[in-house]
């Protein structure tokens, strides 16, 4: 069936509210009630609104952001040297909030939930421009209309849910001030927020449709409301949030990701890619798909992802995603960032799009299960001097390790047909596609890897970019902003903190512990091993490493461990680098002739208080409203 990609419409087309109308007043005559009587330039004042809505996993202008979600989780770290982003990072890890959110929107080093908090007031106002004047639409049916509101109240929840779920409780605009009325607000809690962006998102659900026809494909379904409510329903019911543990929260959490369950299996949307063969791959000492860049039995799992062709084949279990970018229209080249330019060095991209190669932490490698089903600490044949072998099947989807042959192609700086991250190899050389601390200054450009992993979940195999249309890049990415394995995980967290393990939501029969072993088994792993299962504690460990593993590097993370309350723990403010050394050879110690060494990184370690977990508020805002209150430790 028909699947649905987000609607990114280019700046260039459509404006914001304001600018459209002046326009529209300037050069045509048209008043605010021409625009909105006729159905083809009201729909087109509510598109521009979607230029404003900057995702985790959006571009802007064919950059990248300079502090991403993946990074402030410690799933990985950067290795772009010549630019500002360790800068950035270090501002961010001595927990300099405010000189951060007080950046410049107009500054490339400026991170995206700056721009994210602003363009979101920006999104809320052409919204309710269009809700408060949708009345005076006189060309369009009903259900024209109603299509169209469904879309502005979906946006304005999500643009809320972008602004909140970072600062908390904020003002919740639902129409617009007037020129001269009074700036005086206090701002309203989190709560508060919660009960009108979950109002926007049920009238959401009522008005769009289950399907758009052709000509619609890229607009909001009812499937991404829902899912948008299931995300913000379960950080609600979180500890970050639900600071009393209240159990009907969870309950409602549980509920609405049932809901969207029971609605895609209804319908025949959404349904889970099937990649259970990939548990059978050959990943043992040796074996014959360890060091293969894309095995067969995986492709089903990750042509999530990333896939052949530019021509997008989208995903069954994707509910709504991101369009890539046209880099070049004329040559067909489209540049799927923001996930591959932030997570590869430059040799995979050279050009202007600030590509960050960000590397995978090894602490967070660590994370990863053996195909036992155990976590590597529980099972007695996992051998840290061997750590690539017999993982669970998406870490070879997610980790690009040393050893695996990648196709490089002209003018990469490592043509060798394999990934090198040794600090010492074979050779008494250092790695080739791991950072010399030696670099000059003036070679920082070129700097690549500094963590001992690449991640390999947003780069295919013998992509390549340079200036113009020069390359090989026939393939694409999907920037997946909902699919349902994310929703089965909501449920999996919510049904078991509301009715225990075996317990299961009203409206349905599926239990917390079956909906995680349900995204565990489509890539062939065990069920939840017995001794995990014995508590709604042991549980919840368990739920948690899946979501971090099962949605890595896909920018929710930091979100997650947010709301659980656990980032001030100094599993997750540590940085570690994995360190390579060749031994001479095999032996009984060294399997593969290397050493393994995780190594801490203490100038990289996060300061996180309690005042960390809300960021505050530009201090612009505060200037020009002073009863606007900063967020509190700040």
């Amino acid at each position: 069936m028909k699947k649905y990609i987000y609607l990114f419409v280019c700046c260039n087309l459509f404006l914001s509210c304001e600018d459209y109308l002046d326009k529209a007043e300037n050069t045509d005559g048209l008043q605010k009630d021409d625009v909105f009587t006729d159905i083809r330039l009201a729909r087109n004042f509510l598109d521009g609104g979607y230029t404003r809505l900057l995702t985790e996993i959006s571009a802007r202008d064919q950059n990248t952001d300079i502090l991403t979600a993946m990074i402030m989780s410690g799933e990985g770290y950067p290795g772009r040297f010549d630019k500002e982003t360790p800068e950035t990072y270090a501002l961010y890890a001595q927990g300099d909030y405010l000189t951060l959110i007080n950046k410049p929107e107009n500054q490339q080093a400026t991170p995206y939930f700056v721009n994210r908090y602003y363009d979101g007031y920006r999104g809320v106002r052409t919204m309710n421009e269009f809700i408060q004047n949708a009345d005076l639409i006189a060309n369009g049916t009903q259900e024209q209309i109603d299509r169209l509101l469904g879309q502005a109240y979906y946006l304005r929840a999500f643009f809320y849910h972008l602004m909140t779920k970072r600062h908390g409780g904020l003002v919740y605009f639902k129409e617009n001030l007037d020129l001269n009325a009074s700036l005086d607000r206090e701002r309203q809690s989190y709560e508060s927020n919660l009960t009108d962006m979950l109002a926007d998102i049920d009238q959401a659900i009522s008005l769009l449709p289950v399907e758009w026809d052709a000509a619609n494909l890229g607009r909001p379904t009812k499937g991404a409301a829902m899912a948008l409510k299931s995300r913000i329903t379960l950080f609600a019911a979180s500890p970050l949030v639900n600071t009393s543990n209240n159990q009907d929260a969870w309950a409602l959490a549980a509920q609405s990701a049932a809901e969207l369950i029971n609605f895609a299996n209804s319908n025949g949307l959404y349904q889970l890619v099937d990649a259970s063969n990939a548990i059978n791959m050959d990943v043992g000492h040796n074996g014959s798909d360890l060091f293969v860049p894309e095995p067969e039995e995986l492709s089903p799992y990750r042509n999530i992802f990333v896939g052949p062709g530019v021509t997008k084949v989208i995903p069954q279990e994707v509910i709504y995603m991101e369009i890539n970018d046209n880099f070049d229209l004329s040559g067909g080249i489209v540049n799927p960032v923001p996930s591959l330019s932030k997570t590869n060095g430059f040799n995979i991209i050279k050009g202007n799009t600030f590509p960050q190669a960000i590397g995978a932490t090894a602490n967070f490698v660590e994370k990863f299960e053996t195909k036992n089903g155990l976590a590597i600490e529980d099972d007695p044949s996992y051998n840290s001097q061997e750590p690539f072998i017999n993982r669970d099947p998406r870490f070879y989807n997610a980790i690009l390790y040393d050893g695996v042959s990648w196709r490089y192609t002209v003018g990469a700086l490592n043509n060798t047909g394999k990934v090198d991250l040794a600090v010492r190899n074979e050779s008494g050389d250092f790695g080739l596609d791991l950072h010399d601390p030696n670099t000059p200054s003036n070679l920082l450009w070129r700097t690549l890897n500094v963590t001992g992993y690449k991640i390999r979940k947003w780069i295919p195999n013998g992509a390549y970019w340079q200036n113009g249309n020069r390359g090989n890049w026939d393939f694409h990415l999907n920037n997946n902003i909902f699919r349902m394995s994310e929703v089965y995980l909501n449920y999996a967290e919510a049904a078991n903190e509301a009715y225990g393990p075996n317990g299961s939501a009203p409206g349905t029969s599926l239990t917390a512990l079956q909906a995680v072993n349900i995204i565990r088994n489509r890539v062939g792993m065990p069920n939840v091993n017995s001794m995990y299962t014995g508590s709604k504690e042991s549980l919840r460990a368990r739920i948690r490493n899946e979501r971090l593993i099962e949605l890595c590097f896909e920018d929710i993370s930091y979100d997650d461990i947010r709301r659980w309350k656990v980032a001030h723990l100094p599993e997750y403010r540590k940085v570690e680098f994995l360190e390579m050394r060749w031994q001479g050879g095999p032996t009984e110690t060294f399997p593969t002739g290397f050493s393994f060494d995780n190594v801490e990184q203490p100038n990289l370690e996060k300061t996180f208080t309690e005042k960390h977990y809300w960021w505050p508020i530009p201090n612009a805002e505060l200037e020009a409203v002073p009863s606007y209150d900063q967020t509190p430790g700040w």
